[in-house]
């Protein structure tokens, strides 16, 4: 594939030194190559984005609603390969356009269309990063005992963990490289291996007996949810492309393995060590087993730990609204990372409990945007080879330039957020909210959008009116030096 410059690079006038400033990352433009990073980089963050420390709670929930932890392992290892397969159209997605997946969404979903999905976007990500911000107080209480003004100091760190995001991807990829992963690898590995070698068999194989013990799926589905961000593009942007769709699978593959197993199985030996099915108390104990009893050199390892979980959930969320946002005059990015920042803030006074806020961002998250940036890895790699329909993708589209809307898209994205949503108990008022779980609802929520969408554009294909019928722009076609979907 030639990674030459695009059109717009090579035509577009000189930017202001503003412009060109990494706080704007890149936001209304395609990523230039010289801006590409290397695959250990982008390895580094995306690795930063799947060692969470909350997936402890996905072990620890196990434990006590009945799962062994050869069931749990069976239940990550589904989890893990499901969101690898997934993962290599979305990243690709981002790798070969470069642009967010904010910006993505008006040339392939239309005006509407990209209004709805950019909205998931920030609804999604200030979502998961509210339950960030619990999560990090909760684990404050526990091991540092009652703090004053509780509200108060989550809204506080709602705030003030906005800092990195102001740096756009740079700020990011910094964190993660320097500081998130390489601490959070040590520790969790240590963690586990002496939790391994200090607990019985015997006490293992003592599961609480649970009146409704969890499915497989079930913990599968807790794991997809917490670790599919949907806006894998955002990150993938700046790889490097290298002409075809399996050169980031060990990225993925890697990531996603090494977070499904590593803090899910500390939770579950957290559980099984402390035998205490409250998790806030487990966490004081386990820090005096890890760390000897330093809870306050546990909250910096974990406060590190999160603050990067917090960089992508802000992330997903400040593009998404970056979008929608971008029709006014002069806005400008940073407006929408403070502004976002002020919104957080703000709700985490009327915040649910830590697991009620665990199951409805994770619950959400999986049957929302996935299903949405599956639809689009369908359109750019799959619609071109089976239909020869190919999208002008070599430059983000002005709002003018966009069709109303690409109804088969927006069809596809309804039904499968429907399926998604019913059979995961998600939709308020109906007899199965809260309780209903039937399969793997994510798993089924994509295979509905992409089956749907591939189905309706091949009833179109053959029409003279396709390209308006998928709600094609009006953009030109692309220079043939653009690095667009061709040859992968």
């Amino acid at each position: 594939m030639d990674t030459g410059m695009t059109r717009r690079e090579v035509s577009a006038p000189p930017r202001s030194a503003s412009e060109q400033s990494i706080v704007a990352d890149y936001t209304e433009d395609v990523v230039p190559q010289r801006a590409k990073r290397s695959n250990l980089r982008v390895f580094l963050l995306f690795m930063s984005m799947q060692l969470v420390f909350g997936a402890v709670l996905v072990g620890y929930g196990a434990r006590f609603q009945g799962l062994t932890l050869q069931q749990l392992m069976l239940a990550m290892a589904i989890a893990a390969t499901t969101m690898t397969v997934y993962c290599i159209g979305s990243a690709n997605v981002g790798a070969v356009v470069g642009q967010t997946h904010a910006v993505t969404t008006r040339s392939i979903f239309g005006r509407i269309g990209s209004g709805v999905v950019s909205l998931l976007l920030v609804i999604d990500g200030m979502g998961f990063y509210l339950f960030t911000v619990l999560f990090v107080i909760t684990l404050a209480q526990a091991l540092l005992g009652t703090l004053p003004a509780v509200t108060l100091l989550t809204a506080i760190l709602a705030l003030v963990m906005i800092v990195n995001n102001y740096f756009g991807f740079t700020g990011l990829q910094k964190f993660a490289q320097y500081v998130a992963v390489p601490v959070m690898i040590v520790w969790g590995v240590y963690a586990v291996i002496k939790a391994f070698t200090t607990v019985s068999g015997s006490t293992l194989a003592a599961v609480p007996h649970a009146a409704n013990p969890a499915s497989i799926l079930f913990v599968t589905g807790a794991m997809v949810g917490l670790s599919t961000w949907g806006n894998e593009p955002d990150v993938f942007r700046y790889a490097k492309a290298r002409g075809a769709s399996w050169w980031n699978i060990p990225t993925l593959a890697i990531s996603y393995f090494l977070g499904a197993f590593l803090f899910p199985i500390m939770g579950y030996l957290i559980a099984a060590q402390s035998n205490v099915s409250d998790f806030a108390p487990s966490i004081r104990y386990f820090a005096s087993f890890t760390l000897f009893g330093a809870a306050g050199l546990m909250m910096v390892v974990l406060l590190v730990n999160q603050w990067a979980v917090q960089d992508g959930n802000l992330y997903i969320a400040i593009n998404g609204a970056q979008n929608l946002l971008s029709r006014i005059p002069g806005w400008r990015r940073q407006y929408t990372v403070v502004g976002l920042g002020l919104i957080a803030a703000a709700l985490t006074f009327i915040l649910p409990s830590l697991q009620q806020t665990f199951n409805i961002v994770t619950g959400i998250g999986a049957v929302t945007v996935p299903v949405a940036s599956t639809i689009m890895a369908m359109d750019v790699f799959i619609v071109p080879k089976l239909f020869g329909l190919r999208r002008p993708l070599h430059r983000v589209a002005s709002w003018s330039e966009l069709a109303l809307a690409n109804w088969p898209a927006i069809i596809a994205l309804v039904l499968g957020t429907g399926v998604g949503a019913y059979t995961g108990g998600l939709i308020p008022g109906t007899s199965g909210f809260g309780t209903t779980y039937i399969g793997f609802p994510a798993l089924q929520a994509w295979v509905t959008g992409a089956v749907a969408y591939l189905v309706i554009v091949a009833l179109v294909a053959k029409s003279p009116r396709a390209k308006e019928l998928l709600g094609y722009s009006q953009m030109e076609e692309p220079p043939s030096t653009a690095p667009v979907a061709a040859g992968v």
